[in-house]
């Protein structure tokens, strides 16, 4: 029996002091590994060419948790009758300055000759740093029935649009780069003379004229047509551009406008005033001119004058006034027989369907000559009261 007590608390106590190990690792583990290094990648590294063109492969230098690196960049493996470019920035390059925590991406070119061999050959390219080198294989295979390499996209949401002159048309056209590089790209619009337009980039307000959009990515642009006040109802094409990295593409839009009518009131002599005689009427002639798009119709006269005062039109009602084409009106103002010399204010308004048109006309009243003449007689006949007045008592 005391062997075994004495067996029992060794195990006991090797398993007191064994416990906290496991408890340890478990810590460890849950801390995040931190990834420390220098890579050299490219999204496609097997490719194929047709004989004769140029490929751009997109290279990337990633450099994580070390200190700046200069890397050199060796390219081994092309054949000799090919031609290669390394280009960063749109420059040649044959190294590069990569920062921590940065990266830098650079562009291989290579153009196979029109009579290359239909084969695969091996291209490795090599970045040289002060801590080692970094290599990437690259499977370059030349083929006649090479897919067709991929381009530029648009999509617009709606491209045939209805509205006024008045209207601004607005178009969502999806923009994808189905490249493996990214790029600037220009935005262009062709419209008819007199057409203005405008590019702004997905929903927001700033307006561009260019994009970035990443490899294989997808953009939206909003373009936005405004057509002269003064366009003839019709159907308008619109061809909108995008063009960058060698790619062009061309969504073919278009727009109607729906005619709508606009009536200008001009008064006459092409003044906005007149004078008329207190409790008499007075005829000015107004021209009704539509500048619109659309005929006019339905066209009824109105006016808002000061109290007293009549005002008549004929006719009341026009019927129609074609675009580009005009109608008179007689406006017979009346001012109140009561009215004193002055400036009136009278409102004219031509309304009807989707034409509200006002002009304030002034009218400047003149009182009758009569009205003079008695108020002469009056004061002769006071002055002869007060002469023989002191005529007549003068003498007492």
């Amino acid at each position: 029996m005391r062997y075994l007590s004495k067996g029992f608390a060794a195990a006991a106590l090797a398993g007191l002091l064994m416990a906290p190990a496991p408890l340890a690792a478990q810590d460890n583990a849950e801390q995040p590994a931190v990834t420390t290094g220098f890579w050299l990648t490219t999204p496609y590294p097997e490719l194929t060419i047709p004989p004769g063109e140029t490929e751009s492969v997109t290279l990337t230098l990633r450099n994580e948790k070390l200190p700046p690196q200069r890397a050199s960049i060796e390219v081994a493996g092309v054949p000799e009758e090919w031609k290669w470019a390394l280009k960063g920035g749109g420059n040649e390059v044959s190294a590069a300055m990569v920062s921590m925590d940065s990266t830098e991406r650079l562009t291989l070119e290579l153009t196979p000759p029109g009579d290359a061999e239909l084969a695969t050959h091996q291209i490795e390219v090599r970045a040289r740093t002060g801590s080692g080198t970094v290599t990437l294989p690259l499977a370059v295979r030349i083929s006649d029935d090479a897919p067709e390499a991929g381009g530029l996209e648009l999509e617009p949401e709606l491209p045939a649009l209805r509205g006024t002159a008045r209207s601004t048309f607005s178009y969502k056209v999806k923009v994808a780069n189905d490249t493996p590089e990214e790029g600037l790209f220009n935005l262009a619009a062709d419209v008819p003379p007199g057409f203005r337009t405008r590019f702004k980039k997905g929903y927001g307000s700033d307006e561009i004229t260019g994009l970035p959009i990443g490899a294989s990515a997808t953009e939206t642009v909003t373009v936005e047509v405004v057509p002269p006040r003064a366009t003839a109802a019709g159907r308008y094409p619109v061809g909108f551009t995008v063009s960058g990295n060698g790619q062009t593409a061309t969504a073919e839009l278009s727009l109607e406008v729906t005619g709508e009518p606009a009536v200008q009131i001009v008064g006459p002599q092409e003044r906005l005033s007149g004078e008329a005689q207190a409790g008499k009427e007075t005829s000015f002639t107004f021209t009704l001119f539509n500048t619109g798009s659309a005929p006019a119709k339905d066209i009824e006269l109105s006016a808002t004058p000061p109290t007293g005062w009549n005002v008549d039109f004929e006719p009341k009602l026009v019927d129609q006034i074609a675009p580009n084409a005009s109608d008179k009106v007689a406006v017979k103002i009346t001012p109140s027989e009561r009215a004193i010399a002055g400036d009136y204010m009278v409102a004219v308004r031509a309304a009807g369907g989707p034409v509200s048109e006002e002009v304030q006309f002034r009218t400047t009243v003149r009182t009758s000559t009569l009205w003079g003449i008695a108020g002469l007689g009056v004061i002769a006949a006071a002055v002869l009261v007060l002469g023989g007045a002191v005529m007549r008592y003068g003498r007492r």
